[in-house]
């Protein structure tokens, strides 16, 4: 519960709203409590003296009455959503926006899925409480004080039969409230599960049918589906005991009233219109309370889905911009590498971690204008030293310079827009072909991009499309092949046109011949520093120069023909791959 009130920064800007809907609550509860007299002065003067004028006049003042809270009510109402709404929109901005800055070891403690679950169900239950719960929260407690006030006054004797109700009702609402919030943190969190779960069957749809897994995977999903169901049930009985037990109590409390109150219309110490008026009010009493009871799943819901948006929120970019950061283009040489006893762990957040290092104590440099390969096995640490470059990551230890600077000290900005990589497993956007390759550069010509797709090896299969360059590329590119994507993804940082090009093993789906020929034109930027992150030694071979890691560790660093005559570890790459002795 305290969690729902952080909520107030993004509800200040709009407290008009929630003004205009207090002010409208505060009516319609006078209303509400007036009622009850103009039914007991009907009674008691009107029927039981046969006054029809007054039974008439006081009729239509009822009505009056009930037109008017009809009104204040559709006014609270108003109030609310429009108060909802701008202050969700506003909180899931941020929290998007927020999420945006993560690094990505940020994203490796913090899955999609579980982002996703609080952008869309938790804010949903934001809004829900916001548009349905402000009016009742603020009508709980003035219709009881009311009510009570009221009860107090008719008959105080009476009321001692209210006082002993209100406190079991009370009982009743702290117990559900306090183990809800519990069962609903963790309905959430098995619903971040499913959607996790629900994500990457989408997602490895094709690996699923190709290793003909779709039972295995479906049981796992309804593995999954069963305990988020089964977690429902259990917090949705809870709640449906509630309300049957709050309607016994104030039931035997009416029942209590009726038979001591109708005791006094005999004896003549209470009218008749007082005890149908006392009736009403501790039907108020009891409704309030009810009323509670009847959000209170709502507040916690809603409780336990702030406290997860905090979590989000709360979480700290672990590669964070510095103030007055230096712009990389004003420097001479802004394609100038440097690392410097560079060591790097992913889970250095956790001092009990057993992790070992990714990259141990790394010393390298590569020039301005270099084409620089970096080689080695499967988890040698490859694609984690380029991360440390565009600052994906900080390095654990020591220092990664670009253009001569600490990247520490450059601005995100201009240091990302002095680095374009490309992934292994490009990201494409639902869109046509010219928006996905604009998108790095959205100011770029489409004579530019037209000579960056004919540099990738993009040009022909794009123009032999339908619409050519306006072809509708479907989300993550799934009416493409791997190896057009991967050459689309190199044409789009080309487009922007980096002083460091990073490709990530991002030819492994194309043929050798287009490689090579991919290769060959990028070597048209003269001044352009390129670095080529390869499993397979063809991409390497023609390299100014090749880094040779091994365990996280640089071993070997010259071009070919010196490390085929030096390194032994690359000696037994180029052996075994292309099977040939080495001179």
């Amino acid at each position: 519960m305290k969690a729902l009130l952080t909520i107030w920064p993004w509800v200040k800007p709009y407290k008009r709203f929630a003004i205009a809907a207090l002010v409208g609550t505060v009516i319609e509860v006078i209303i509400n409590l007036l009622i009850p007299l103009q039914t007991a002065r009907i009674i008691d003067r009107g029927i039981l003296e046969g006054d029809s004028g007054l039974v008439r006049n006081t009729v239509l003042l009822m009505i009056g009455l009930i037109l008017c809270g009809m009104v204040m009510a559709g006014v609270t109402r108003a109030m609310a959503v429009r108060l909802a709404f701008h202050t969700v929109t506003d909180l899931r901005g941020d929290l998007y926006g927020h999420a945006q800055g993560f690094s990505f070891g940020n994203l490796d403690h913090l899955s999609s899925g579980e982002v996703l679950t609080r952008l869309t169900s938790d804010i949903t239950k934001i809004t829900l409480i916001l548009t349905m719960g402000l009016s009742f929260i603020a009508q709980t407690p003035l219709m009881f004080t009311g009510a009570l006030l009221a009860i107090v006054a008719l008959d105080a004797s009476l009321a001692v039969v209210v006082l002993c109700m209100v406190p079991a009702i009370g009982v009743v609402v702290w117990y559900m409230l306090t183990r809800s919030g519990v069962l609903y943190d963790a309905v959430q969190s098995r619903l971040d599960r499913l959607n996790t779960v629900l994500q990457e069957n989408i997602q490895g749809v094709e690996v699923i049918k190709a290793f003909v897994r779709q039972d295995h995977e479906t049981k796992r999903f309804n593995g999954v589906a069963d305990d988020l169901a089964d977690q429902s049930i259990i917090v949705n009985q809870l709640v449906a005991s509630m309300m049957p037990t709050l309607i016994l109590v104030s039931s035997l409390g009416v029942a209590a009233v009726l038979w001591l109150g109708g005791n006094n219309v005999i004896d003549d110490t209470l009218s008749e219109g007082n005890l149908v008026a006392f009736i009403s009010y501790l039907s108020m009493v009891a409704l309030p309370m009810m009323m509670f009871a009847f959000i209170q799943p709502m507040l916690s819901a809603a409780g336990a889905s702030m406290a997860r948006i905090n979590q989000v929120l709360d979480e700290k970019p672990e590669v964070t911009e510095v103030e007055n950061g230096i712009d990389l283009a004003s420097q001479t040489h802004p394609g100038d590498i440097r690392f410097e006893g560079v060591s790097f762990r992913y889970d250095a957040r956790d001092p009990d971690n057993n992790l070992d290092e990714a990259l141990t104590s790394i010393d390298l440099h590569i020039p301005q204008g270099t084409t620089a390969a970096i080689l080695g096995a499967t988890g040698s640490g490859k694609s984690t030293l380029v991360h440390l470059i565009p600052r994906f990551y900080d390095a654990t230890e020591g220092v990664v310079k670009v253009g001569g600077i600490d990247v520490r000290m450059l601005s995100k900005s201009s240091l990302r827009q002095q680095v374009g990589i490309a992934l292994q497993e490009p990201e494409l956007f639902g869109g046509s072909v010219m928006e996905n390759l604009r998108f790095g550069r959205p100011s770029a010509t489409d004579d530019e991009i037209i000579t960056a797709a004919k540099a990738a090896q993009a040009h022909d299969f794009v123009t032999a499309m339908p619409e050519g360059y306006e072809s509708r590329i479907e989300q993550g590119g799934a009416n493409l092949s791997g190896g057009q994507r991967q050459r689309l993804a190199i044409a789009r940082t080309l487009v922007v046109d980096p002083a460091i090009l990073i490709l990530d093993d991002s030819t492994s789906a194309v043929d050798l011949e287009t490689e090579a020929r991919i290769q060959a034109a990028l070597e048209v930027y003269a001044d352009q520093t390129v670095v080529l992150v390869a499993q397979r030694i063809s991409t390497a071979l023609t390299a100014d120069m090749i880094v040779v890691l091994e365990r996280g560790c640089v071993v070997a660093v010259g071009n070919h023909d010196e490390l085929l005559a030096t390194s032994d570890v690359y000696q037994e790459i180029y052996r075994s791959q292309l099977g040939e002795p080495v001179a």
